[in-house]
């Protein structure tokens, strides 16, 4: 099999489906024969058209077609990949292919779910990364889907240069190399727990503090069930770690994050926000996930959309992704081409932390 990113394994997918039993968990397989070319994980689930308001367009007539069309629709979502994790399209090829061959399945795939494959009346597919996956963007093209802007994955690459955080912060410019000790000041009273068995940490605190973040984003489809946070340790290595900050009792902040061989990849986080701004404990858990890749000899950490100036400011860069959706009606496909082109995102300037 190809290598396979910790969140697409079946270990994982089987707790997330177990854990969030609100949506339709599904497993699709591509074969010639009797040969596996590919396996992907989609997710099924109601959806408001209220929950695009953020987005609302600002002109006077594609206003009033979204109030009219968009705004009151109920659908079912079809979704290729987790709606909770930045990166996961869903798709995981058998052996190594060429892109012509890669490309081939995918559309047959695309085919077979814009088919009724699994019964749906919106299709997205998620998080394609426009420089590696262009094949990609051309295939959902192809098929009628209609592109719409994605925020940036932030990634920072390269961190096996350093060996130690004394090297990394050696190789910031002096003003982030300020930032960087300001933070680990503010921070310096927060005690750090990390959880292997996510059941012996404090939920009732947790899930809250992950609903706060969840509800200062632009948008988000559904949130994860209190059941997902009940990880039994060392049930599987593709399961997420855990690592909460805490003042005194009392749980401010935490992350969770994957581990491959050369990767960090930050998952779900929880905050208060007004507690955790007085530590800075939304940077360190920034610094902290540099520390882990450095300790890790991971080459790369991926820190996932939003906040696009606070994780430039340790060095991560922006990865540009797309999204696709698709209707199974002419009709609601005709609203929306004229929606998703009138979709503008707000991005943030990238710093550049490094000399």
């Amino acid at each position: 099999m190809a290598e396979k990113l910790p969140f697409q394994e079946v270990d994982y997918l089987t707790h997330l489906a177990q854990s969030n039993p609100a949506m339709d968990h599904f497993i699709c397989a591509v074969y010639d024969g009797d040969t596996l070319l590919a396996r992907a994980y989609l997710q099924r689930m109601p959806f408001s058209g209220e929950r695009l308001d953020n987005f609302r367009p600002t002109g006077w007539l594609p206003s009033k077609v979204y109030d009219l069309a968009v705004r009151p629709i109920q659908w079912r979502i079809l979704s290729l990949g987790s709606i909770f994790t930045t990166g996961d399209n869903g798709l995981v090829f058998s052996g190594e292919m060429t892109q012509e061959q890669k490309k081939g399945i995918y559309q047959y795939l695309l085919s077979q779910l814009q088919s009724g494959l699994i019964p749906y009346d919106g299709l997205l597919i998620k998080d394609v990364y426009i420089a590696t996956d262009s094949w990609m963007v051309d295939s959902l093209k192809e098929r009628g889907f209609f592109m719409t802007p994605s925020e940036p994955d932030m990634i920072m690459e390269n961190v096996t240069r350093f060996s130690n955080m004394e090297e990394y912060t050696a190789a910031l410019r002096a003003k982030y190399r300020t930032k960087y000790n300001q933070v680990a000041e503010r921070s310096k009273d927060l005690q750090v727990i990390n959880y292997s068995n996510w059941s012996e940490a404090p939920m009732e605190a947790m899930y809250p503090l992950y609903v706060n973040i969840m509800s200062a984003v632009d948008f988000y489809i559904q949130l994860m069930s209190p059941a997902y946070f009940q990880i039994e340790g060392n049930a599987s290595s593709s399961l997420p770690k855990l690592r909460t900050y805490s003042v005194g009792n009392e749980v401010i902040g935490w992350i969770s994050w994957f581990e491959d061989d050369n990767r960090i990849h930050a998952h779900l986080i929880g905050l208060n926000h007004k507690r955790a701004g007085r530590f800075k404990a939304y940077h360190r858990i920034l610094y902290d996930l540099v520390e882990l890749g450095i300790e890790h000899k991971k080459d790369m950490v991926c820190y996932g959309r939003t906040s696009q100036q606070a994780k430039s400011n340790v060095g991560a860069q922006p990865n540009a992704m797309a999204s696709a959706v698709y209707h199974r009606r002419k009709f609601m496909r005709y609203l929306m081409k004229s929606f998703t082109q009138s979709v503008e995102l707000e991005t943030e300037k990238p710093r550049q932390a490094f000399r």
